[in-house]
């Protein structure tokens, strides 16, 4: 069965990862998986060797207490995290959401991603981790590795929960966005929200006519489109168009093979999704 896969971390992004599962959930008649991962590191109860050159007794002494405590600290990661989860299903419940699995793993975000690919429809992630609740110009290697490997549609909420009623959809024209706007067209969580599709890129008629069909299709879909054609840097542009035309979500190609390609190599992907305060729709 398809599921959403919500991952939260009891950052103060989750309540807002919560709701858009929640919302989502509403729309599409499909139930929740809420995910809280602990990492390796977090859960290792193996203790670091600070012993160095104590004697025997005392050392043993040392390594048997460093045991303890590290045990200790991974019942006390284990416990936090069901309370996470707990709350966030208490949440979800008052909200009317019916069908909702909580999930408590150990590894790391992709690999846990990796590992529910098969019952996952699309997923949700917190812009930024608690330990990065505050940095506003760091969004954490974690969420970069998810995003790159990422084989289902991940959407990444921003602090606040808003139900769209507007989208911007970057569509070039490249393979990437093609396959976006077939996902759109075979159902979407984003069905009937109004959108404003743009190419941006220089206006040939080839350009028009792909931007043109694209638009013509998402009408027939049901949506509520408006055109845009802009020239300049894609980053830019799109950003700036997220705000003038009041966007409530930002909805992108994974990979591309023209400028809007450079969204999704090395660090501009993450600028793009640490820039727009709005979510970001990322379809693989």
């Amino acid at each position: 069965m398809d599921r959403i896969a919500a991952f939260i971390d009891g950052s103060e992004y989750s309540a807002s990862v919560v709701d858009y599962a929640v919302w989502a959930s509403a729309r599409l008649s499909m139930p929740v998986s809420l995910i809280h991962v602990i990492g390796r590191q977090d859960s290792d109860s193996t203790p670091a060797d600070l012993s160095g050159n104590l004697r025997l007794g005392a050392r043993t002494a040392l390594l048997e207490q460093l045991t303890k405590l590290d045990a200790d600290r991974a019942m006390l990661l284990r416990e936090r995290g069901r309370v996470i989860l707990e709350d966030a299903a208490e949440r979800m419940d008052d909200a009317g959401t019916e069908d909702i699995a909580q999930k408590l793993r150990f590894g790391d975000l992709f690999e846990t991603m990796d590992d529910l690919e098969a019952e996952t429809r699309f997923t949700i992630l917190g812009k930024r981790g608690v330990s990065h609740a505050f940095a506003a110009d760091h969004l954490g290697s974690n969420l970069e590795r998810a995003l790159r490997g990422a084989k289902r549609p991940v959407l990444v909420a921003n602090r606040a929960f808003k139900a769209p009623e507007r989208f911007l959809f970057a569509y070039d024209g490249s393979p990437a966005a093609e396959r976006a706007l077939e996902r759109m067209l075979a159902g979407s969580v984003l069905a009937g929200v109004a959108c404003d599709i743009v190419t941006v890129g220089t206006a040939t008629p080839q350009v028009r006519d792909k931007l043109s069909h694209a638009a013509g299709a998402l009408r027939q879909a049901g949506y509520d489109v408006t055109e845009h054609l802009e020239t300049g840097e894609p980053e830019i542009v799109l950003a700036r168009l997220v705000s003038t035309l009041k966007a409530d979500q930002l909805v992108l190609g994974k990979a591309g093979h023209s400028r809007i390609r450079r969204l999704f190599v090395g660090s501009t992907t993450m600028e793009l999704t640490r820039s727009c305060k709005v979510p970001v729709v990322i379809f693989p």
